[in-house]
């Protein structure tokens, strides 16, 4: 399991003042870095059948990018200790089906992350998702070292597509909102970048393209970006 510390650190990043030039870079996790979308459905439809209900992925496709608590509350209508019961099973499921499938990497992530780590761009991942599955995921695919700050759907009151989590991860890295760009591939997640005041570039790993056209850039795949190309939405 990962070091706490590294959960919850804010650090001054490095004194980029040029307007044109972002302060920080904010990555959503599921469907942005990882191919986990067939993994957290099948953990979901099981979820489902426990309560007596069928889910199909078309009914699942809305979600995408959701916190847990908010499916488990508001769609399942599950309360108090049942749905406490219910997100733990989530969990469970999920590492079973992990440990049984593996996760994949989305083409070309690790390859952006280490050109911006490399150039001294300050990075988060801000997810939906709770702390066990972020910490989950980030090891099994070994992504952990190019984030200064996390923020997992548990640190936040109201999931996307409200901007809490952008901004907290804003915050934490000490920089301002509308000097940010925010990767994202579920249109929750890019109308919660914008609300944040930030720029925000989709990539079409669970979407088409005309339903993340509120985004600054739209992009089939990370080959496509570099520094000068992010920079170029400021």
């Amino acid at each position: 399991m990962m070091n706490e510390k590294n959960n919850d650190r804010s650090l001054n990043p490095l004194p980029f003042t040029d307007r044109h030039f972002p302060a920080a870079i904010i990555f959503d996790m599921d469907g942005t870095l990882v191919a986990t979308t067939e993994a957290d459905f099948l953990a979901w439809q099981r979820i489902f059948k426990d309560h007596g209900k069928m889910l199909s992925f078309d009914h699942y496709f809305p979600l995408l990018g959701k916190k847990s608590h908010d499916v488990v509350y508001h769609v399942l209508k599950l309360e108090g200790q049942e749905a406490e019961n219910a997100l733990h099973s989530k969990m469970r499921y999920f590492e079973e089906i992990v440990a049984q499938k593996g996760i994949a990497m989305m083409p070309n992530a690790e390859a952006l992350l280490k050109e911006l780590k490399s150039l001294g761009i300050p990075l988060a991942l801000a997810t939906s998702s709770r702390k066990l599955k972020m910490e989950l995921v980030l090891e099994e695919v070994g992504l952990l070292e190019y984030f200064t700050v996390l923020v997992s759907g548990e640190d936040v009151k109201h999931g996307k597509p409200n901007p809490d989590i952008f901004l907290l991860a804003a915050s934490r890295l000490n920089v301002d909102p509308r000097h940010c760009v925010v990767l994202e591939d579920a249109v929750s997640g890019v109308k919660a970048a914008k609300a944040a005041g930030m720029k925000c570039i989709a990539v079409t790993n669970t979407h088409e393209a005309e339903d993340l056209n509120i985004a600054d850039l739209v992009i089939s795949d990370f080959s496509e970006l570099s520094l000068p190309v992010i920079s170029a939405l400021f």
